[in-house]
């Protein structure tokens, strides 16, 4: 997020006015991710043992995983067959294929559902399988067949696919599924099994002329995502996702104009922009302190107008209200401490390699001016004039300096914008934050602590 101004005396009014502005001076960027990114209507992104994994639309449930979220990989499949438990209710299914998964660790466990079906049919079924684990190294690494969960047949105003699966604030389970065939509805799930709490339980129209579902919960409502439009047609593709709100799980889910989504009403939250066309399956990832959201789009025309997999920054506005966030461009930029005010600088060190790095009152110096320069998946942060690099060193402290550019790790930095639209600038050598001390004997000095959350780890990278 950029601003031209900082007020310490206004703070809400500054913040306002940096969303608002953010949209003119945050251009897309659009980072693309690395490896085997090809995929189509991926799963909520999950992790664990320290790895993330994403399930797709493919043969038995394609996976893919990822050691740091960037750069990913192609690890296998769920299984060769569909089971016939799910199969039997299916018969046109052929060769295993299956639809938009999605997964959630409850009880211990990773509860994987699915759904099966045959173009342009709504004889169609949604399935679960369960794991104790996704590391397939682990010796308790085994997928087991839990059965139908819903489904629907030939004549119902129902299409029983895309599963998107929530645990509420309350250790419920519930699961949204449903298509332009019909309505996304929703159903509970027993938080024991997994599966529906009873053959002819209750079920919650929430969406209409929508698919590709998904539900989350924040402060104090729950946040509704569809996909509208038209997919699976490349760079023609026109998916969009809209979205709305409920206090109650079961809805009704207006948009901020009070228009009931089962009746057509849905506010768009994300839609096609530059070269990345049909975005599609809301996911939210949640870590650190920095919430992001995972989708697909149908075509990335950089990238072979393939469907590929992304995941950005997730922001909450002042109005309660999600917005996808963005990258930081390349560029030039102050950065201002949300805590402080102050900004970054350098000492002048006129003869020297090596300059302190500080914070200060901004007026105007070069060495108060910071290019930002994409390195995969991290940035580097160098001197106007592009000779300096800011490095963390850890082995001193840590301390920061601004030192001559390298390929050292210790220059290397990851910016994640979080959800007010400041951002977190963190080392990729020992992941501690950029904190701006506040008060103190010197209160000019700059620190590296581990992410808290705190203002003065907030950024704002402001027009010089």
């Amino acid at each position: 997020m950029k601003s031209v101004f900082a007020s310490r005396r206004y703070p809400l009014l500054a913040l306002l006015f940096c969303l608002v502005m953010m949209q003119f001076f945050l251009a897309d960027r659009a980072v693309a991710l690395t490896g085997e990114v090809h995929m189509h209507d991926p799963s909520t992104v999950v992790r664990c043992d320290g790895r993330y994994y994403v399930f797709s639309t493919g043969r038995g449930i394609p996976i893919f995983s990822s050691n740091d979220g960037w750069t990913w990989e192609r690890s296998g499949k769920v299984f060769d067959q569909v089971p016939e438990s799910v199969h039997a209710v299916v018969p046109l299914n052929k060769d295993a294929l299956v639809w938009a998964p999605d997964i959630i660790h409850h009880n211990g466990e990773y509860y994987l559902y699915y759904s099966i079906s045959s173009w342009g049919s709504n004889v169609s079924a949604v399935g679960l399988m369960t794991n104790p684990t996704l590391n397939q190294k682990d010796a308790r690494y085994r997928w087991t067949d839990r059965g139908l969960v819903v489904n629907s047949v030939k004549g119902e105003n129902l299409n029983a696919i895309d599963p998107g699966v929530m645990e509420a604030p309350d250790h419920t389970l519930w699961l949204t599924y449903g298509s332009y065939i019909g309505n996304v509805q929703l159903v509970q799930l027993d938080a024991k099994t997994g599966l529906r709490i009873a053959k002819n339980s209750p079920t919650h129209i929430l969406s209409s002329e929508s698919e590709a579902s998904d539900l989350i919960y924040h402060d104090g409502f729950y946040y509704l995502f569809v996909n509208r439009g038209s997919c699976c047609r490349k760079k023609d593709s026109t998916y969009n996702i809209r979205m709305g709100r409920s206090k109650t799980v079961t809805g009704p889910y207006l948009d901020p104009w009070g228009e009931d989504m089962a009746h057509g009403g849905g506010a768009l939250f994300l839609s096609s922009h530059g070269h990345l066309i049909g975005p599609g399956h809301f996911g939210l990832l949640a870590e650190d302190s920095v919430e992001k959201f995972s989708s697909h789009y149908e075509a990335d025309l950089d990238n072979g107008g393939t469907s590929v997999l992304d995941i950005q920054s997730l922001l909450w506005k002042q109005d309660g209200w999600p917005a996808a966030g963005s990258d930081p461009v390349d560029g030039t930029y102050q950065i201002r401490s949300r805590g402080t005010g102050q900004i970054i600088e350098t000492s002048v060190a006129d003869g020297q390699q090596n300059a302190r790095v500080m914070q200060g009152r901004y007026i105007v110096l070069d060495t108060q001016q910071w290019q930002i320069v994409r390195a995969g998946r991290y940035d580097k942060l160098l001197s106007k004039d592009g000779k300096q690099a800011l490095q963390s060193v850890i082995a001193s402290g840590p301390v920061l300096e601004a030192r001559p550019v390298s390929e050292d790790v210790s220059q290397l930095w990851q910016i994640d914008q979080t959800t007010d639209g400041s951002y977190r600038i963190e080392s990729a050598e020992g992941k501690l934050a950029l904190t701006a001390a506040v008060g103190g004997t010197n209160p000019t000095r700059l620190e590296l602590k581990k992410y808290t959350g705190d203002d003065a780890q907030k950024w704002i990278l402001a027009v010089p």
